[in-house]
């Protein structure tokens, strides 16, 4: 069967085996949902409310033909991300790779730049014994007198994905020794760019981020591919850098095993980078996910419809996991194309490169006759109109995330099925918002091997539950008589401790501090990062301040069968009564192995609005 990497199947008999090895696993349950939504309560993640568009609904291209222009335009989207730069540059006019052009008489006046990623192929930028500090300097040089504004990106990412590209720049087999060292002299490139950018004033417009981690397999040998990675490139590179890059996908990208990032996985992922963060400057720096989505597995040769809808399925997932942290994101880049005419070539049959916005009517012919939009244009038909402040809402299961906001009479609610298994989902309204004039429910249904169904329905009436089946994502658009006032706020602080990747050993308690804790009324969760193996324990006995908690059997997503470790966050809810200014955490497993990777507090607290805004 033709699938995302075989994608729900895979899951099914993996679970099947283990049951039939004797390994115990934890059975997750598809009962009834609730989500909780309260439109009158303003929701602040941090800071933050609004919903700032330009941060999620991209396109991974640019913006110079005129039916991309058109599409930005009509679904509210943006460009986002281009391969050109400084090194490409002086590459094209005919100089080495370390060598480049003169400098240029400009001005120094404070440069104006575009919001998009300017990145670069690592064979134009790097090669053993380069000077990097020349490096730097011809990247300030390009940017200060070499480009227009439309050429200077707000994010610039010198190389894109080379740590998975430290091969290519050292002979012989592969060496881990060898792929250390390039990757040690790769990060100290990112840092010397960073740093001469930021030490030019008139490119204070920019920032430079790094490393765009294509594996980010991060619990892989008990944690050294962090070590050799992430961690190294943070503590040679991470000073200089304003946001750290990471593509996550489902699948396998570029090498590594077969991921479903989606869910507890992308979470764990980002929460260590967060954690580490912490640690070493006191404060987390953001995030740019500059790739993300699904990689097909099984699929002809030639272009399909059922093939391209299939990264969506990862997209939608992933979105809310970027949208709950929308003040420590600075940018998420879906991976979908604009038309790719690079594909459109003899060596690939004339056919369109499968994560295409925009395909030819005319598939496998030398000379386009015209455009269609491929099935990836659901994506932005579903988020085109949501906009505006959040609102409160909850789940009562994390396999059914839930986004909500506000906009003047309107209400959006967007729904998305982790799971495998079909949910029916009752929408519980906390408090009466007003009169309803109209309801406009989206559904994108995605399946293995048949084409997506994209439902736009309308109604005076609103659906008291709803039927999601695996993988579709439902937005409904609330329409009132009159304009929504939000009376109230919760806001969400997460607390980061300066413990982490701790080993686990049978019944020894790991302990975890957090100070300076905001505690008022409302809610709090332990947001737990662990990598264990599959027969090994999930639920280990947690003590906030001495008194324990109940850990959950359930956790956002599948059960990582096809990885070889789970590798994921267990949210476990925590009475606010329990905790108070300083707190101590305390984690003990019943078994030996694995790690905890990450503890962090997440605290929600009711508050008060005051002349049309929270009082922070």
């Amino acid at each position: 069967m033709n699938q995302i990497f075989t994608y729900w199947n895979k899951q099914v008999m993996s679970a099947l085996l283990l049951c039939m090895l004797g390994v115990a696993f934890v059975q997750k349950s598809n009962g009834q949902t609730t989500v909780n939504i309260n439109p009158k309560v303003q929701r602040f993640i941090g800071n933050v409310s609004e919903l700032e568009r330009n941060k999620y609904f991209n396109l991974h291209g640019g913006a110079k033909d005129a039916d991309i222009i058109k599409f930005y335009k009509n679904y509210n989207a943006f460009p986002s991300r281009g391969f050109w730069g400084p090194y490409s540059q002086s590459k094209s006019e005919g100089h080495e790779v370390g060598n480049y052009p003169n400098s240029k008489p400009g001005t120094t006046d404070v440069k104006n730049v575009s919001r998009y990623v300017g990145t670069e192929h690592p064979k134009s930028v790097f090669k053993d014994g380069m000077d990097v500090e020349k490096a730097g300097d011809w990247a300030v040089e390009y940017f200060k007198n070499n480009t227009t504004d439309k050429g200077r990106p707000v994010f610039f990412e010198p190389m894109n994905e080379p740590f998975v590209h430290a091969k290519d720049f050292y002979e012989g087999g592969w060496n881990n020794d060898e792929e250390i060292r390039i990757k040690k002299q790769m990060s100290e490139l990112f840092a010397a760019v960073g740093k001469k950018i930021h030490a030019e004033p008139s490119l204070a417009k920019m920032k430079v981020v790094g490393y765009s981690a294509a594996w980010p397999s991060m619990e892989l040998k008990d944690f050294s591919h962090w070590e050799e990675n992430m961690k190294l490139f943070m503590d040679i590179a991470g000073a200089d850098m304003d946001a750290f890059s990471t593509h996550l996908y489902d699948g396998v990208n570029v090498e590594g095993q077969n991921n479903l990032r989606s869910g507890s996985n992308a979470e764990a992922i980002l929460d260590i980078i967060e954690t580490y963060s912490f640690i070493k400057w006191g404060r987390i720096k953001p995030h740019a996910i500059t790739e993300y989505g699904g990689i097909t597995k099984g699929f002809e040769d030639h272009f399909t419809d059922v093939e391209s809808i299939q990264s969506i399925r990862s997209i939608n997932h992933m979105i809310f996991n970027f949208l709950d942290r929308e003040n420590v994101m600075d940018i998420s880049i879906p991976f979908i194309t604009d038309k790719s005419p690079w594909h459109l070539t003899k060596a690939y049959d004339y056919q369109p490169y499968s994560a295409c916005l925009m395909v030819p009517t005319n598939l496998g012919e030398p000379k386009v006759k015209g455009w269609r939009f491929s099935p990836r244009i659901h994506f932005y038909e579903l988020w085109k109109e949501v906009e505006g402040k959040r609102v409160k809402v909850e789940t009562s299961n994390p396999d059914i995330q839930i986004q909500g906001f506000v906009k003047g009479n309107k209400l959006f609610i967007a729904l998305n099925n982790l799971d495998d298994k079909e949910h029916n989902v009752d929408l519980n309204f906390e408090e009466s918002v007003g009169k309803l004039t109209k309801v406009i429910t989206k559904s994108l249904k995605i399946y293995d091997d048949v084409e997506p169904v994209m439902s736009i329905e309308k109604s005076k009436t609103a659906p008291a539950s709803l039927k999601v089946i695996p993988g579709e994502t439902v937005v409904l658009e609330y329409k009132y008589a009159e304009e929504i006032q939000q009376t109230s706020a919760i806001k969400e602080s997460k607390y980061y401790s300066t413990t982490y990747l701790q080993p686990i050993k049978a019944n020894n308690s790991i302990a975890f501090s957090f100070s300076d804790v905001d505690v008022k009324e409302g809610s709090a969760t332990l947001l737990m990062g662990i990598s264990r193996k599959h027969d090994r324990s999930k639920k280990p006995v947690i003590k906030v301040n001495g008194t324990t908690v109940t850990v959950p059997d359930n956790w956002k997503g599948l059960d990582q069968a096809n990885r070889k470790d789970f590798f994921g966050v267990i949210e476990i809810p925590v009475k606010m009564s329990l905790l108070k200014d300083s707190n101590t955490i305390e984690a003990t497993f019943p078994d030996d192995g694995g790690s905890i990777s990450s503890m962090i507090l997440e605290v929600s607290n009711n508050e008060k609005i005051y002349a049309g805004r929270p009082k922070l």
